[in-house]
């Protein structure tokens, strides 16, 4: 019951975590959303311009999980994007954004292949 408290203290901010980048230069910000008192929503991410604006319309819950980010990088032209862990001091925190670059990596080479399944094959 304590962590399904914890899941409902309110949204305080962002925490970039990744960079995408494609290969003009043109890049994105994965951040993930934290709660008053710093802790992360581990699997609920906002995408966001370097000005921190989002770069299209985001969902109406108000943040991705990691398919619905690689779907969304993949639907607006975002395919063979590079995908970077934003460095940290803390061990931790380096580990933590290692796994969430895997994560993503992984969510956007299934885009991929769905999208090109559902497209038919050429």
């Amino acid at each position: 019951m304590h962590a399904a408290m914890a899941n409902d203290l309110p949204i305080a901010g962002i925490r970039p975590i990744l960079t995408v980048s494609l290969p003009n230069g043109e890049r994105l910000i994965v951040a993930r959303l934290t709660n008053l008192g710093g802790s992360s929503q581990s699997n609920r991410f906002v995408l966001r311009r370097a000005d921190l604006r989002p770069p299209w319309e985001q969902p109406e819950k108000g943040y991705f999980g990691y398919a619905e980010v690689a779907r969304a990088l993949d639907a607006n032209g975002w395919r063979g994007c590079a995908i970077e862990a934003m460095p940290s001091a803390d061990p931790e925190e380096r580990r933590t954004r290692q796994l969430a670059r895997k994560k993503l990596h992984l969510q956007c080479v299934e885009a991929a292949i769905r999208r090109v399944q559902e497209g038919g094959a050429r």
